[in-house]
């Protein structure tokens, strides 16, 4: 079955709307940003984690890219640390996004198995791992934002938060990054394993209609990067013309959102995930 075609100025047209959040007026000094800070965890089979998430400066290339487009009202912390949970999560007392290291080490078991069932190469493991990390930490930082802000998100700060961190995947993919379409089937084949203590599925509601709702958002991006979502029933063929419109109509929300709260001189950004 061939995927539905659409014009793809439809999904340029979106990711412009979201790009174009960093070019809008200049405003007086920022009040906070996002900092960053890597804890060192106590078990040792964490280390692995601490180590290389330091090495390669994974938190502040984000933090970079999202401070030079955004204006905080208060400094948020970006961190990795040992939670007892294997989730992230966003705290508004203390303004801190968490990636747990016990989701770290659960996301590499579910990638790994993914390996095991001849469902991915090594190389492809470690896509479906940093694509589950990098959706996790932008889900977050969605969050923290409609926090921050006050914004006024119709469904939730959960739900805004997935399309934040879907529209922020889709523009890095525009630029190359795979992490979208690994995203997608990380997060489809931890749903086929409920009993895997996976425990982000649970704090996060994060059922199979949500994954498909953001595949939708994704196809809409790059539907040639998603014909396996298609093909597996994530997006399904009556849906698929109308995900372009669906990444448009978020990606003009968060435009509206955000456009109050740009940071002075900022730029458009490049791709935060990649590293």
């Amino acid at each position: 079955m061939s995927a539905p075609r659409r014009s793809p100025e439809v999904a340029l047209a979106a990711i412009a709307v979201w790009i174009s959040l960093a070019a809008g007026t200049a405003r007086a000094a920022s009040h906070g940003d996002f900092i960053t800070a890597y804890q060192k965890p106590e078990t040792p089979d964490y280390a692995v984690f601490y180590e290389e998430m330091r090495r390669e400066h994974f938190l502040e290339n984000v933090a970079q890219e999202l401070n030079r487009v955004l204006d905080l009202p208060a400094t948020v912390m970006l961190r990795m640390a040992e939670c007892g949970h294997s989730t992230t999560r966003w705290s508004p007392e203390t303004r801190m996004v968490t990636i747990c290291y016990e989701f770290l080490d659960a996301a590499l078991v579910i990638a790994g198995q993914a390996q095991g069932q001849g469902g991915a190469s090594s190389g492809k493991s470690e896509q479906l791992f940093s694509g589950a990390v990098t959706f996790a930490l932008f889900n977050e930082v969605g969050q923290a934002l409609v926090s921050l802000y006050n914004l006024p998100v119709p469904q939730g700060a959960e739900r805004a938060g997935e399309e934040f961190a879907a529209i922020t995947l889709a523009a890095s993919e525009q630029d190359g990054d795979p992490s979208a379409a690994s995203a997608l089937e990380f997060f489809e084949t931890a749903l086929r394993q409920p009993d895997s203590g996976f425990e982000y599925l649970e704090t996060h509601d994060f059922t199979r209609a949500r994954l498909e709702y953001i595949a939708c958002l994704l196809y809409g991006n790059l539907p040639a990067n998603h014909a396996q979502a298609l093909a597996r029933g994530l997006v399904t063929p009556e849906r698929a013309p109308r995900c372009g419109e669906e990444l448009l109509s978020v990606a003009k929300a968060w435009d509206g959102y955000l456009r109050d709260h740009p940071h002075a001189g900022a730029q458009p950004p490049s791709a935060a995930t990649r590293h």
